[in-house]
Formats: structure tokens, C-alpha cells, sequence
């Protein structure tokens, strides 16, 4: 199971740990609403991850660049998009926003020499994408983003959003329109800062954990399975987007961008006007323009760091205007190449170090934590802040009682960023040094520097031991339900359950051999008795089946993934999975062939080759573990010899699930296009980019279905 603590320990020069790292936060992101890094960070790392794909000319499986985030969850209905609802790029500087700005006005005059080129310029709204499905002028669906192809039909929460319209009587309808006419309206799902307000206030008096941020809330509410509790919290909806199926009508009622969001005003949308801050909608860019459309975004971020606005937003997004203009930029695999969003500096709030605390992870680093004077930072209280290692203290010169400036990586997690120089002049604050511990705060070990961290070199560390057992444990591991970290402290502390070994010996082996007396008839009230209070008789025979079971059903790359080796999580271990074969050849491998296997780098190489596997001994002394490993069943060779690349959504198989397909039936699948390639097959959305390529390299390019029936798949 991949954890923080891995992630804190990414090597971002590794394409193997910086692949795993990226697929993490991104489903923290679109899934869990909990980022861990910012926006900002993301997008420099994805493209030092591209960097690192380009030079090892592979895309290891699951990498996020081959990819999109989805906020699918489960409990709704799927349903596809009619036009894929594509997330949009992001860039952090006016530097970048005009070179992209000049060379789209480039290709727009060379294409239409004789038409003006003119942007509009939005926020970026900060809350939950919406499609909102219009037949014959009713509301009839609402869709979230999803993957973008597809997201889940939300129509009866929307329903009791009080601004949107149910119905549309001021919609012109097109001459000799069949029924089932569609009009869509995309907006974002927003929490206005009083309904985000009463909403903690609520959730704390009933005893429950307030909402980090109003992004968060807005998706948490509109995702509720009960219609009545999404009512409840204050949601609205501010549009941004239409399409109609009618081109023709289409061309006449939102020929632009600005006429587009004039037609949604007069059918009753809610929306943000930009000559409420005396800007206008749209802008021609020539060299004076570029300078007004500049402006006019200052002026929108002075608007929204005043906090005038009710709703969060971080950034502006910059459109081009012409809907001809934009259909002839297109889309690539994830962005619409005619708009980009310009971030905004993140918020941030002036606050005291009361004290700083130091926790142990599973591979020993000790990492940092400020305890601060509570502060209120984009809607929710600020109370503790990691400092990453001592070098980051050192640079930033911090130490206890000085304030500090802290804003929140992704709008969640919350970081110190420097020093409030003048307050801390200005009040005359009294302050001490930090000192790091030079023993572990968990159990005294002299602690030893590794790079910029220090480390508890005591492998049986109880802190250390604890959440090795938990990673094991996780889903993405062993999968036993019931042994989170509470339990798993109870069994260390009573138990003496100290590593996977012990694990084993306590609930297999010793079961096993257990003979019952008259105080313990059989194993479950043995373990009842030293584990006390609280281990009910369901409780205690669910974690030893949950022990026993794990045996029959790890796979080898759950079980490489397991060892809590830094840096090697699930997607590495399937990678040393089918290089080696067998665990065995696994802990026989040398340097030499670590590093010449493609996504491994010599960090990571090391750290397999120096981690201590001597807790995990179980795994090959007969218990009965799958140690092989098991490639998936050949399904035939109609495809021998061929090498293949899939780019956009199969109508027959998840993702994840293609390449299995294609390689179960004798051919090489790779990520990447070049002359080696014999098909590149497509599916719905094809990346535009892997088209291109292919187009340039005289590859063929063949629909899916038209594969399969080539073939007789």
C-alpha cells in the first residue's frame, strides 16, 4: 500500500518513484479530495516525469501522463459525455500565459488571415465540474467530469441546487428541431463561504471532522446518496460552458465564448461578469491588448484576495474567443489546446511556531512538525504544519516563536513557507532554535544523517515496526481487513507482534499447533485473554482468517511491494515482479542488473539491494506463499510479432486492462510512438499528440473496433 510517508521520500531524478508518487496524488486528488502537494508542484513534477519517459524511451504501466484524474467514486450511475469534458492546462506566470497567448495568434491569423483574434477570460473556479443535460429544454441529467469520457449522473442532487434551472422557456428552439433536442450547460459546483461556514459549525457540535476547504465540502455534498442532504448544504452552481447538438444552431446563438455566456444570462444562469470589476468580456490581442487582458487579470485577483468573492477560485482561465477558432485548435489527450488557466499565488496567513514535534515514519526518517498558533486559511483552521527536514529549517531560518508565513499545498495540506520578517521585528517576539533530536523520539536510537534527513537506524523501532505492519496489511498489500494501526499497536504492545514474521508465527504457525486446555478450549479466547477489552470473539476470528487468507491470495508484486523497501510501492513491485520472476531471483539480484532495467534508478537500486528483509523470512520458509510469479493466461498468437500502441477510451476494456489484452495475445505493447510500431489503435478521444507522431512516422492508424474484426479478436 502506498502511503505519505512514501510519497515524502519520492525521488523525483527516479522514473519508477516519481511515476508511483504521481498516480498517488492524483487519486488523492480526484477521488479523495486530499491532495498532497500543490497545483503548482503536481505540474512541475508531471513534467519532470515527462522528461524522464522521453530519455528512457518507456512509459512504465500506469504512469499519470498516459492518463487522466478521474473523481469516479462508485454508488452513481455512469454515464458518457455527448463532448469530453476535458480538464484545462495550467500555467504560473505571465511569461508563459503570453508566449502561449502569441503563438496561438499566430496560427489563428495564418489559418484566418481575415478574421480578428480576441480572448475571453474567466475564474478558474474551484469546486466540482458540471454537466447539465438539457432534451427539448428540460433538465433531464447531470454528469460530473469523471475521466472526462464518462462521469457519474448526479441529476437528483443537482435538482435541489436552488440556481439551477429546471427548466429553460427562454431557450430558442431550431427550426424543425426533432424531439430529443440536447442543450448542455457546463458550471462548476461551488459552496459559498456562508454555507461552508454553517456547515463546520454543524459538523463540529454533532462531534464529527469539519471540511478542510470548501472544494472538498461542494464535492462531499454533491456526492451524497440521499437527495435531502445535498438540499441541506447551500450548493450552487456558477455556468461557464454550452453545446447543442444543433451545429447549425450552434453557429447562430453561440457563435463566441462571450456570446455563449450572454445567452446563458438570459436563460437564468448564474455566473461571474467581469464588468463588475469594470473589465470587459472580451480582448483582441495585439501588443497594447495583451497588456489590457493582463490588467484586467490583476484586477481579478486583487477582487479575489480582498475575499469580495463568495465562492474560492485560484486563477483566471484565458479562452479564445471564436467557437470556429476553437474547434480548429482541437483538443489533445487531456487539454483543449485553445484556453489555458493562469494560476494565482496561493493564499497565504501569518501565524506563530508555538513548539515543533518530531515523528518517526516506517523507513526511520524523522520528519519535522510545527505546532502552530491556530489560523483560519481558505475556510478551515491551521493548526500544524510539516517542515519537510532540517535543511528546510536552516534555509528558511525558522525556530520556535517566530512568525511564519503558511499557505496550503493543493488548498489541504499546510506548509511553512518563510518568515514574517516585519512582524517579528515589529513585535519583538522571544525565540529558540530548533534542535533536532539527536536520539529517536520513539526509542532513543541515535539517529544518523542520510542526505537532508536523519534517521532512526533501529529497524525494530517501535514507531518504525507499527506502520511496516500497516503497510503490509494495507489493500494494496495483504488486504486484512481489521488491522488498521490502532489494532496493530494493541498487538505489538500484547502480543509482542513486532514485524511480519511475527504476524504469521502468531496467527498461522501457533494456531496451528495450539492445544486447548480447560482456561483456553481453543485459539480465538487464547488471544481474546492477552488482547483484552475491546476484541470480541467476530473480531478476533475476522483478523486470524484475514491472516490465513492473505497466504492463498498475494500475488508477487504485492508481495515485492509489501517488503517496505523506500521508494518501492505497488507499481514498482509489479515492475521487479515480471523482470524476476520469483522472489527468489528477487533476493538474489545485483546492482549491475537493477540498474539496467528500465524505470530503476541507482537510488532506488540501492536501497533494494541495503533493505532488510529479515522480518519477512516467512515468505520463503514454507508457509505456503505464491512466490512465482503468475503472467497472465495466453489467450492465442494472433498478434505475434507485432508491436502495438492504444491511445483513448476502449468501448470494451477498463484501462487497466488493455495492455493485458494485447500482450496475452502475443504482441509488445508500448506507451510511446516510433518506427517501430506497427498499429496504433484508437478508441474514443485518441491523443491528438500520439496521432501526430504516428502520422509523421508513417504508422498505421486503425480504430478499435476495425482491429479487432482484422483480427478476429
Amino acid at each position: 500500500m502506498y502511503t505519505i510517508e512514501d510519497f515524502k521520500h519520492r525521488n523525483t531524478d527516479d522514473q519508477a518513484s516519481l511515476t508511483a508518487a504521481l498516480a498517488w496524488a492524483s487519486m488523492q486528488y480526484y477521488v479523495y479530495n486530499d491532495p498532497p502537494m500543490s497545483d503548482f508542484e503536481f505540474d512541475m513534477e508531471f513534467k519532470q516525469l515527462q522528461k524522464l519517459e522521453a530519455a528512457s524511451g518507456t512509459v512504465l504501466e500506469g504512469s499519470p501522463t498516459q492518463r487522466v484524474g478521474s473523481d469516479i467514486q462508485g454508488g452513481f450511475e455512469k454515464h458518457r459525455h455527448i463532448i469530453p469534458m476535458q480538464s484545462i492546462e495550467n500555467v504560473y506566470t505571465d511569461g508563459e500565459l503570453q508566449e502561449w497567448l502569441a503563438t496561438t495568434s499566430r496560427q489563428l491569423r495564418n489559418a484566418f488571415p481575415d478574421e480578428e483574434v480576441s480572448y475571453t477570460y474567466e475564474p478558474k473556479y474551484d469546486g466540482l465540474s458540471i454537466s447539465l443535460i438539457y432534451t427539448d429544454g428540460v433538465l433531464t441529467d447531470a454528469v460530473t467530469r469523471g475521466n472526462q469520457i464518462e462521469g457519474e449522473s448526479v441529476i437528483a442532487n443537482v435538482r435541489t441546487i436552488v440556481n439551477v434551472p429546471q427548466s429553460l422557456p427562454q431557450l430558442p428552439r431550431p427550426e424543425g428541431a426533432a424531439e430529443g433536442w440536447i442543450f448542455e450547460v457546463r458550471g462548476e459546483v461551488l459552496m459559498p463561504q456562508g454555507s461552508f461556514d454553517r456547515l463546520n459549525a454543524e459538523r463540529i457540535a454533532n462531534g464529527e471532522r469539519p471540511f478542510a476547504n470548501k472544494r472538498n465540502a461542494a464535492s462531499g455534498s454533491l456526492k451524497q446518496l440521499d437527495p435531502k442532504v445535498t438540499a441541506r448544504r447551500g450548493l450552487i452552481v456558477n455556468a461557464y460552458a454550452a453545446y447543442s447538438t444543433d451545429v447549425e444552431w450552434q453557429s447562430t446563438y453561440m457563435p463566441s465564448q462571450q456570446a455563449t455566456l450572454e445567452l446563458l444570462d438570459r436563460l437564468g444562469f448564474s455566473r461571474f461578469d467581469p464588468h463588475s470589476i469594470g473589465s470587459q468580456s472580451a480582448y483582441t490581442v495585439t501588443n497594447g491588448e495583451m497588456e489590457a487582458l493582463s490588467h484586467a487579470i490583476d484586477q481579478f485577483n486583487v477582487l479575489r484576495t480582498s475575499h469580495q468573492l463568495p465562492y474560492d477560485c485560484d486563477g483566471v482561465v484565458v479562452k479564445v474567443n471564436l467557437r470556429r477558432h476553437q474547434e480548429f485548435l482541437g483538443l489533445n489527450t487531456t487539454f483543449p489546446n485553445w484556453c489555458k488557466a493562469r494560476k494565482f499565488p496561493q493564499e497565504a496567513q501569518s501565524t506563530q511556531i508555538r513548539a515543533v514535534t518530531f515523528q518517526v515514519g516506517m523507513t526511520g526518517h524523522i520528519t519535522p512538525v510545527a505546532e502552530l498558533d491556530p489560523t483560519s486559511i481558505s475556510g478551515s483552521i491551521v493548526s500544524r504544519a510539516t517542515l519537510n527536514n532540517e535543511n528546510y529549517i536552516r534555509q528558511l531560518n525558522l525556530t520556535v516563536g517566530s512568525y511564519v508565513f503558511v499557505q496550503k499545498a493543493g488548498e489541504v495540506i499546510p506548509q511553512v513557507t518563510g518568515l514574517d520578517a516585519e512582524r517579528n521585528a515589529n513585535e519583538d517576539v522571544q525565540t529558540s532554535a530548533i534542535s533536532f533530536p539527536t536520539q529517536c523520539p520513539c526509542c532513543g536510537t541515535n539517529l544518523v544523517k542520510q542526505g537532508e534527513y536523519w534517521i532512526c537506524p533501529n529497524h525494530h523501532c517501535r514507531a518504525q515496526a507499527i506502520q511496516r505492519l500497516e503497510y503490509w496489511c494495507g489493500k494494496d498489500c495483504a488486504n486484512i481487513k481489521g488491522l488498521g494501526p490502532e489494532v496493530l499497536a494493541d498487538l505489538y504492545d500484547r502480543l509482542q507482534i513486532a514485524s511480519v514474521n511475527d504476524l504469521y508465527r502468531i496467527f498461522v504457525t501457533e494456531a496451528s499447533a495450539f492445544q486447548p486446555d480447560i482456561f483456553c478450549p481453543d485459539y480465538v479466547t487464547w488471544l481474546q485473554q492477552k488482547l483484552g477489552e475491546g476484541y470480541a470473539e467476530k473480531k478476533v476470528t475476522q483478523m486470524l482468517d484475514g491472516v490465513r487468507q492473505s497466504i492463498e491470495t498475494l500475488t508477487l508484486d504485492r508481495i515485492i511491494g509489501g517488503l517496505g523497501i523506500d521508494g518501492v510501492g505497488k507499481i514498482t513491485g509489479k515492475l521487479l515482479a515480471k523482470h524476476y520472476g520469483s522472489l527468489q531471483a528477487f533476493r538474489q539480484t545485483t546492482l549491475q542488473e537493477l540498474t539496467e532495467i528500465e524505470g530503476i534508478g541507482e537510488v532506488m537500486a540501492r536501497n533494494i539491494l541495503e533493505a532488510d528483509l529479515s522480518d519477512y523470512s516467512c515468505l520463503w520458509e514454507g508457509l505456503g506463499f505464491q512466490t512465482e510469479y503468475q503472467a497472465a493466461a495466453q489467450l492465442g498468437n494472433a498478434l505475434e510479432g507485432l508491436t502495438i500502441i492504444f491511445t483513448g477510451t476502449s468501448y470494451r476494456f477498463k484501462r487497466d486492462e488493455i495492455k493485458d489484452f494485447f500482450t496475452a495475445h502475443g504482441a509488445k505493447y508500448v506507451g510511446s510512438v516510433s518506427g517501430k510500431v506497427n498499429y496504433v489503435v484508437t478508441g474514443d478521444a485518441p491523443g491528438q499528440n500520439k496521432l501526430d507522431k504516428a502520422r509523421q512516422l508513417n504508422v498505421e492508424i486503425i480504430n478499435e473496433r476495425d482491429f479487432y474484426s482484422k483480427f478476429n479478436l
